[in-house]
């Protein structure tokens, strides 16, 4: 435990926001800025090797299980798991990097967020990125700190694909980053040129530690951030030697993600008044949007047995599995080396062309259906016999969700109430994505593949039987936004700035801050978040300093 009680600003949180945001606050070696995280360092070759996530998912010393509220119609016992330790989600997921559109940036300037606006986040992924890709777009980055890498695979059935979602009338993308459009191409992930997973804390935080005014406490928890006479003055942490007071002489900044910030602000007594005085907390500022407008990406995954390719389930069983671990040791190449879905698409069923509403992942790969993985746990989770399969998400859901703590204790669980089909239209959008994937899957590019539907199964096809189907088939994008939304003071949680309403000194730098999901996934945004507050707060820091002068 670090000896100093005192820091400028102190960071709860070291996930993909929390490392960027460390790094870039560090960076004068002049502010003194603490890091705390509740996980550990995730160091191990099961962090960065990136197909290897697979075999440390659900492992709970890298990921935090979220227990989810029973819905009518849902399977009992869903769970949403996020990374845990040094990284967070970004040492931990499946490495699929998208940035949004600009049509979300600009979104959220319309809204009266300025500050957010594309031409401000765009400047911001330039800086970030090193993507050095076949024909990158001139919005790409090509040598920040977080490498960005197409993803190598190739064969006859993937370039099928590819030609599948041109017949559709989708441009065919050489950088599927490409902003403002809808169209396919190959995916692209966190991985570096070395073969190894980028995660926030490898990619901005690793090589920023040696830095004298950085300080990175891992393994704790922090049980409230300290409020007195309105301002945030500091935290209160859990340790293994016990509790410890720490002080911020600047701000707190909570990046502890869409369902620990929320946590974390109700505990410290800033929240819904009804949810603190059932836990039994002291309200300290009523604030009732914390915890409110949970949003995700739903999505769900469609299988068909594949013909005239062998695939990729018969690769990661017996000595092919060992041949290409060993591969990956001896060169940091082939199937180990990534793990996203293959191709990545992007479309609009109901949405404009510059701002797609329907995302794609598909891989020649399918997996054994829930009821025979819970019948032969040890069998493997993929089929044996060769498939390919679409993943396809809703990026803009209209069903939101609220995250509430339950005791004062920052141990307990918080409960999740996802609820998915909260607006019925969501549900009618997903039976259209259905269709959409049918449809997809039966361009002639891919006649000669593409076999039949093996799960759900041709057999389903009224609108009825789709929808009914959907309540098993879906399941979270992982994705959760909006629980510490911009906005203003009645309705949201944080201003443009990302600072609390009703509270100084005390921010929130993460997903939860979104005010609508982006059209991708969550990861890269994530990060782009910690880049642009970083330069909002130090932005604040000298003008209040020219202030005093």
């Amino acid at each position: 435990m670090t000896a100093t009680t005192q820091f400028d600003y102190i960071i709860v949180g070291a996930g993909s926001s929390g490392c960027v945001l460390a790094d870039r606050l560090s960076a004068d070696g002049e502010s003194s800025v603490l890091l705390i995280e509740a996980g550990g360092r995730n160091e191990s070759e099961l962090v960065n090797m990136p197909r290897a996530f697979m075999k440390m998912f659900g492992n709970p010393v890298h990921f935090w299980h979220f227990p989810v509220k029973e819905q009518n119609g849902r399977p009992e016992g869903e769970v949403w798991p996020y990374g845990r330790g040094l990284g967070g989600s970004s040492s931990t997921n499946g490495t699929w990097y998208l940035r949004g559109m600009p049509a979300d940036y600009d979104g959220w300037a319309a809204a009266g967020h300025a500050e957010w606006r594309w031409s401000e986040i765009e400047r911001c992924y330039r800086a970030m990125e090193s993507y050095q890709g076949p024909k990158p777009d001139p919005s790409r980055g090509r040598d920040g700190p977080l490498q960005i890498t197409q993803l190598p695979y190739r064969s006859p059935a993937i370039a099928a694909t590819v030609e599948a979602g041109v017949e559709m009338g989708l441009p065919r993308l050489d950088d599927i980053n490409t902003p403002g459009t809808t169209g396919i191409g190959y995916t692209q992930a966190t991985v570096d040129r070395r073969g190894r997973r980028a995660s926030s804390y490898q990619a901005f935080l690793k090589p920023a530690m040696a830095r004298p005014n950085l300080t990175v406490m891992i393994d704790t928890l922090v049980e409230c951030v300290a409020i007195d006479a309105g301002r945030a003055t500091g935290v209160r942490i859990r340790t293994n030697q016990g509790p410890k007071n720490l002080t911020a002489r600047c701000e707190v900044i909570v990046s502890a993600g869409a369902v620990q910030s929320p946590k974390l602000l109700q505990l410290s007594g800033v929240g819904p008044a009804d949810v603190l005085t059932m836990a039994g907390v002291k309200i300290r500022h009523e604030l009732p949007a914390v915890g409110r407008n949970l949003a995700d990406h739903a999505m769900f995954s469609i299988s068909y047995r594949l013909h005239n390719e062998p695939g990729a389930n018969r690769e990661f069983s017996g000595w092919r599995m060992a041949s290409h671990v060993l591969r990956y040791y001896l060169t940091r190449k082939g199937m180990m080396a990534y793990t996203s879905p293959e191709v990545t698409a992007l479309l609009s069923l109901h949405s404009a062309a510059d701002w797609p509403d329907v995302q794609f992942g598909i891989g020649p790969f399918s997996m054994r259906s829930s009821e025979e993985r819970k019948a032969d746990p040890g069998r493997g989770a993929l089929e044996e016999k060769p498939g390919i399969t679409v993943n396809a998400i809703s990026l803009r859901p209209k069903s939101r969700g609220a995250i509430s703590i339950r005791t004062a204790d920052v141990a307990d669980a918080v409960e999740i109430d996802a609820n998915w089909w909260g607006d019925p239209s969501d549900k009618a959008f997903m039976i259209e994505m259905v269709r959409l994937v049918r449809r997809y899957m039966s361009q002639p590019a891919l006649a000669r593949f593409v076999g039949d539907e093996v799960i759900p199964g041709a057999a389903v096809e009224t609108d009825d039987q789709i929808g009914e189907v959907l309540e098993w088939l879906t399941s979270p994008g992982i994705h959760a936004t909006g629980t510490c939304r911009m906005g203003s003071a009645g309705d949201s949680v944080v201003d443009s700035r990302l600072r609390v309403h009703g509270i100084q000194g005390l921010r929130v730098v993460d997903c939860s801050v979104m005010p609508l999901p982006p059209a991708g996934n969550t990861n890269g945004p994530a990060m782009v978040i910690g880049w642009r507050a970083a330069e909002l707060i130090l932005e604040d820091r000298n003008a209040s300093s020219v202030a005093e002068t």
